[in-house]
């Protein structure tokens, strides 16, 4: 018969989760049997309270099943996505393709639309969701790298040196779509150069 090494950290665990936690899934995260599971609280003197919190969660996982990622729902009761999804098998709810479809389309546009706002303010993406927040702003940026500007990787500035014939017009334009134009200082020339697109 296996010995069980009750380590503090495995008590700390058992004692958070059995009370609110089918033992079954208790038994799960410590790797050991129900019965072992069982044995050990009853020593600890560890008893299941009124599933009030388990009834909590369960009742806002029906509601917003059908309009909210299982990582959504975790973050909003502090839970993993994989716990929403046990305790969703667990009250028969199932999603159908077109819901499926749906909540992952509208995190999608979510997470399209984040990724576009820490762009714009020069911030580095999250995801690995390619995303142009601007099209036409990505097009000049293009055309001035080009002419011979410094296009700095990740950032809204576009430098010039002294030997780049500066096109005002597309200057204007850039400052219109949000770009900074800004001579290339000379201290920093090789670490922006290496950073270029």
């Amino acid at each position: 018969m296996k010995v069980i090494k009750w380590t503090k950290e495995k008590i700390d665990c058992l004692c958070e989760l059995f009370p609110v936690e089918s033992t079954a899934y208790t038994a799960s995260v410590l790797g050991v049997s129900e019965g072992t599971v069982k044995k050990k609280a009853s020593e600890l003197g560890l008893t299941k309270y009124v599933k009030s919190k388990w009834l909590e969660r369960a009742e806002y996982i029906r509601r917003h099943f059908n309009e909210q990622s299982f990582a959504e729902i975790g973050n909003a009761l502090g839970i993993s996505k994989w716990s929403v999804a046990r305790i969703s098998a667990e009250l028969g709810l199932k999603r159908n393709r077109a819901v499926n479809s749906s909540v992952a389309s509208r995190v999608r546009v979510e997470t399209i639309k984040r990724e576009r706002r820490r762009i714009l303010f020069g911030l580095s993406p999250i995801t690995r969701l390619k995303v142009v927040c601007n099209r036409p702003r990505i097009r000049l940026r293009s055309r001035m790298k080009s002419k011979g500007y410094v296009v700095s990787r990740g950032e809204n500035t576009v430098y010039y040196t002294s030997d780049v014939i500066r096109n005002e017009s597309q200057e204007q334009r850039g400052r219109a779509l949000g770009l900074r134009i800004l001579p290339l200082p000379i201290i920093e020339n090789e670490s922006l150069l290496e950073h270029a697109i």
